[in-house]
This record gives structure tokens, sequence and C-alpha cells, in this order.
């Protein structure tokens, strides 16, 4: 059997690629990390086991080391494994460690690719990454909430770079982010999009710039867009200044 690395896309079980699909329904063990997956968890109905390694209420997330062994595991044990990875299993995600822990020990894996949070979310808001004539570039970053994550990034090369700017997760982490990238030669005026609980029913954006953020509290998962794309908010009517639609 094979432990299967599956992009479970950005919360939506509709956006779920087909194999994605068919291997949660013959899964005999389902490991994910949100309790707001269950939904999708849920087509899974013939799984013998499900694990949630994330975080859950008070109860912190397993130890990626963990997580890692409990893979090699199950995958020694013989077990048909489906392992959920939000939104694509590669992009922003732990899914590139668990897929060497697992090559290290000589599990068979295979990957499944996900529609990555880092698209869907200004799609679903209306904002598209990339258009020819504003933004011909995309760079996407992990906003880890740890302020010693970002010494490894070289935020001045991503504001040199310019175009459209996608930070997933850390959501604390906004205004630091902000000010390195101004720091860098981003203007102050910039605009930065914040899409929270993307494809779900609760899904909400609110708009800013990089001197006048958006509300950084809003519902978890977060994606924020920096970049002219930001401003164009094809879902809602332009306004001046900040403000939400649903």
């Amino acid at each position: 059997m094979t432990v299967h690395l599956v992009g479970a896309g950005p919360g939506d079980p509709g956006l779920l690629t087909c194999r994605a699909v068919e291997l949660l329904k013959s899964a005999e063990v389902v490991v994910y990390d949100r309790p707001s997956m269950a939904d999708i968890v849920a087509i899974a109905d013939s799984a013998e086991i499900v694990h949630c390694v994330g975080k859950a209420g008070s109860r912190p997330a397993w130890p990626q080391a963990d997580v890692n062994q409990l893979l090699v595991e199950l995958g020694r044990a013989g077990r048909n494994v489906v392992r959920l990875k939000a939104g694509d299993a590669f992009v922003v995600s732990r899914g590139g460690e668990e897929a060497v822990a697992l090559a290290a020990a000589g599990v068979p894996f295979d990957v499944v690719p996900g529609i990555s949070a880092a698209i869907a979310a200004p799609a679903l808001a209306g904002i598209p990454v990339m258009v020819r004539q504003v933004a011909t570039t995309l760079t996407i970053v992990a906003g880890n909430d740890d302020p010693e994550y970002h010494q490894h990034i070289d935020w001045d090369a991503v504001a040199r770079v310019g175009g459209t700017v996608v930070v997933l997760t850390g959501r604390s982490a906004l205004r630091d982010i902000a000010a390195k990238l101004m720091a860098g030669g981003l203007p102050p005026d910039t605009p930065v999009a914040a899409i929270s609980a993307a494809s779900r029913p609760h899904q909400r954006t609110e708009l800013g710039t990089l001197a006048s953020l958006p509300n950084p509290r809003m519902r978890p998962p977060v994606t924020f867009v920096i970049g002219e794309v930001a401003a164009l908010d094809l879902l809602a009517a332009p306004a001046e200044g900040s403000h939400a639609h649903s």
C-alpha cells in the first residue's frame, strides 16, 4: 500500500480533485490537520482510523517529527493512508518534509496536487493574482508567526520583484511583514487584501494598504494579497479606503 499526500484545496469539498475523492473513498486511514476539514474527511466514510494531528481547541498540534513517524509506521504496516494537506501538499506546507521522511524510510508514497489558497483565495475574492497590465510575477511567502523565521527571507528582494505577493498564514506577523516590505521599497499605499476562510460560507475580504493594514484578526485561515491587483476587488464596487465584503 501507499501513503498518499493529498492536497485538500482551500476548504470547500467541491474543489477537491477527482483523484483526491477517489483516494478518500478507498482510504483505510486518514491523517489530517484541522477540525475544519471535517466535511472533507467525511468523504472517507469507510476509513477505519482517523487521526487529527493539528491543533484542536486547547490541544496543541502534534510535533512535526511525530507526524512524520506516524506516517512512516502506517506506511510500513501496509495501510492505505491518505494524508490530507490544506491547499497543495507542497506549497507553504510541511508535505515536503513528510515526503522526505517517507523517502528516507523507504516507504512508498505519491502526491496528489491540490488547489493552493495562494491561488484559490484571491480568485474566490475576485482578485486575479496576475494581470498583464498590472502584475506579471507572483511571489508566495510563508508568513510564519515566528519573527525569527522572517530573518531567513530576503524581504528586500521580494519588494524589488514587485508584482503580486501572497502571504499564507502568519496573521500576527502581518505588521512586521508590511514594515519589511516598505523598508525594501514598496510604497506605503500599496494595496493589501486580507481574505478570511476562502471557499467557505463565511468567507470575508477586507482591503487596506501596507501603511493602513486590513484587520489581521480575521477568522482563520487568512490569505494576504499584496500588490496593485489587490485593489481590483472585482466582486465589490470600487470604494475609497478599507471595506469588507462576504
